[in-house]
């Protein structure tokens, strides 16, 4: 077995190399994940000097006469601008992501309720409907995407949510 050495000219190596990157970059993450980068990704955010936190709440419907074996998940997000006598009009969640670190599920919101309620005008709650059917007790963390007059993008995240039940 001849075992010859392979010369490259300046040309063919410029070549070579664009090659393996250009092969590489599909593989290439994006630069921010909100799953990927959940460890940066704070539990609150500061809007205008406003601290905006949230609760979230995953839950599968099993009443009587609903879907055979119960519903897909439902996530209720309330989300509180505390300090402050009415949530900020400028302020809107429009993304969601929940993740048991093997399966995650991302979408969009459904409805908004704003306020919460008329006793609590600093809380809106928005709600996605529609992911997996994970097991009642299964963990999860949530990030949810704030948008700040319909442009500035800034997540917040809850972690170690229960997936519970309605019966």
């Amino acid at each position: 077995m001849n075992m010859g050495v392979i010369k490259l000219s300046g040309r063919k190596l410029i070549i070579l190399f664009c090659c393996l990157i250009f092969t590489a970059l599909p593989g290439c993450r994006s630069p921010f994940s909100p799953i990927d980068d959940l460890e940066n990704i704070p539990e609150a955010a500061v809007i205008e000097g406003t601290k905006i936190t949230m609760k979230a709440f995953l839950y599968r419907d099993f009443m009587p006469g609903g879907e055979p074996g119960g519903s897909s998940l439902i996530a209720g997000i309330e989300l509180t601008a505390e300090g402050v006598s009415n949530f900020p009009d400028n302020v809107a969640a429009d993304r969601l992501w929940v993740t048991n670190r093997t399966d995650t599920w991302e979408t969009g919101f459904e409805s908004e309720i704003r306020p919460k309620s008329p006793g609590e005008p600093n809380k809106i709650e928005v709600v996605a409907r529609g992911g997996p059917k994970w097991e009642i007790g299964t963990k999860a963390d949530v990030v949810v995407r704030l948008k700040v007059d319909g442009k500035l993008s800034l997540f917040i995240k809850s972690l170690n949510n229960e997936v519970g039940a309605v019966y």
